[in-house]
């Protein structure tokens, strides 16, 4: 009887501190695992803003230096302009370093799972130059994202718009919204918001007030308010791929 007892509270003292262990495992897990997505959250919201800083655009040549936004259905929005930033230009691509156009977009492999991608182009040529567009390549920025939305502040009234159309003016800011997180996975999905001032247009707005009249400067970081955006619904992939095929091993974050 005594054994059988002492038995019985020895398993009790064995369960009590695997319950306690695997408690703090799994709190660990969890902890890591926010971690490491938050990160990975900071590097592309801070690539996005590198890329939107550094925008580049004369005015004596719009055609080629417009920024283009446009709605893919389903997909969310996606935005082209010429940035001198380098943020996620690949070595094999390293000739378009200095100053070069690029194509933010989400991207479907043919799994129909979503990608933030992104797709450099020479910056003298002009965007809606579609001889070669077939063999582009696409590079992932993200393969956590399920979401991808763009508005353009006006620089003449401080008015955000969710497209651009004025071909001869910069807008004065841009703000992205990224969907963080894929159906199934074990964290929520996170809605990012960030809004971006394009100096370009500041300096238009300062010097170019002949040419461009009504243009006034502003700071993005002011009230901005936001949008509300749905939660993903597809689980994500990786790599990089030729528009219209599967997605081959691609660089950037997962």
């Amino acid at each position: 009887m005594e054994v059988l007892l002492a038995v019985a509270i020895l398993s009790i003292v064995i369960a009590g501190v695997y319950s306690t262990w695997s408690a703090s495992l799994n709190a660990w897990r969890r902890g890591t695992d926010a971690s490491e997505v938050f990160q990975r959250q900071r590097i592309v919201m801070e690539a996005l803003s590198e890329l939107a800083q550094s925008v580049v655009f004369f005015s004596s040549n719009p055609t080629l230096y417009s920024i283009v936004a446009a709605k893919n259905p389903g997909l969310g929005d996606s935005v082209s302009f010429v940035t001198a930033s380098d943020a996620f230009l690949p070595p094999s691509e390293a000739t378009a370093a200095g100053m070069r156009r690029v194509t933010i977009s989400l991207e479907q492999d043919d799994y129909r799972r979503t990608y933030l991608a992104i797709v450099n182009q020479p910056a003298l040529k002009p965007e809606d130059d579609s001889k070669d567009k077939g063999t582009l390549q696409a590079h992932v920025i993200s393969t956590d994202v399920s979401g991808f939305y763009v508005r353009y502040r006006n620089p003449r009234d401080g008015t955000w718009a969710d497209t651009w159309e004025d071909a001869n003016t910069p807008p004065s800011a841009m703000e992205f919204t990224v969907v963080f997180g894929q159906q199934g996975d074990r964290l929520p999905p996170v809605v990012v918001t960030r809004a971006v001032d394009i100096p370009v247009a500041a300096f238009l707005a300062e010097g170019g007030l002949a040419a461009i009249p009504g243009l006034t400067s502003g700071n993005a970081a002011s009230q901005v308010p936001l949008r509300n955006v749905g939660t993903p619904t597809q689980s994500g992939s990786s790599g990089g791929y030729q528009r219209g095929q599967s997605p081959a091993s691609g660089r950037g974050m997962r």
